[in-house]
């Protein structure tokens, strides 16, 4: 079988797997936290589409351990991997495809806005919350001297360790024409 030209968006476009994958990121979770933290999605479909997930190698089992007669798995994902659109695949989706990736990542970013904000844990944790838009002059190589910077940058911080609050951070970057 001839292997897609985007096979980032034949697994992550999906609402449900899109889902999931943000529920991972920087942490290990059990398909049990998953079922509370997703309680909208019916059981079997999210074991589904967490399966997907394995197949297509965005997420790792780490453990797993025998509960009552079954195995609960705790999973894992590999941030540098998700999310990344290489230039061949960019290339491959069609500008369609870019807007539905695009609006897909918004609207996740909006409803996770909301969250915070109406967790009535907004205040206290004002020193974490941040947004900003900001005007870079790049050539083509200073863009990817940017991004292997600012990947040395923050790996230190991929890791969950103890004493750490979770904080995602979203970056996009827009030519401007």
């Amino acid at each position: 079988m001839e292997e897609s030209p985007t096979p980032v968006l034949d697994v992550l476009l999906h609402p449900i797997r899109w889902r999931i994958v943000q529920r991972v990121l920087g942490r290990e979770v059990t398909t049990t936290d998953l079922k509370r933290d997703l309680p909208d999605i019916p059981t079997t479909t999210l074991y589904r589409h967490v399966a997907a997930l394995i197949d297509a190698g965005y997420l790792t089992v780490v453990r797993e351990r025998k509960i009552r007669g079954t195995t609960e798995r705790t999973l894992s994902l590999d941030q540098t991997r998700v999310g990344r659109i290489d230039e061949r695949e960019a290339r491959a989706m069609t500008p369609e495809q870019h807007r539905q990736a695009f609006l897909l990542m918004l609207t996740r970013l909006a409803a996770d806005f909301d969250r915070v904000v109406d967790s009535g844990d907004l205040y206290p944790r004002m020193n974490q919350l941040g947004y900003s838009q900001l005007a870079l002059y790049l050539s083509s190589e200073d863009m990817a001297t940017f991004r292997d910077r600012f990947a040395e940058l923050i790996e230190p911080y991929l890791a969950e360790s103890p004493g750490k609050d979770r904080v995602v951070l979203s970056i996009f970057s827009l030519p401007d024409s």
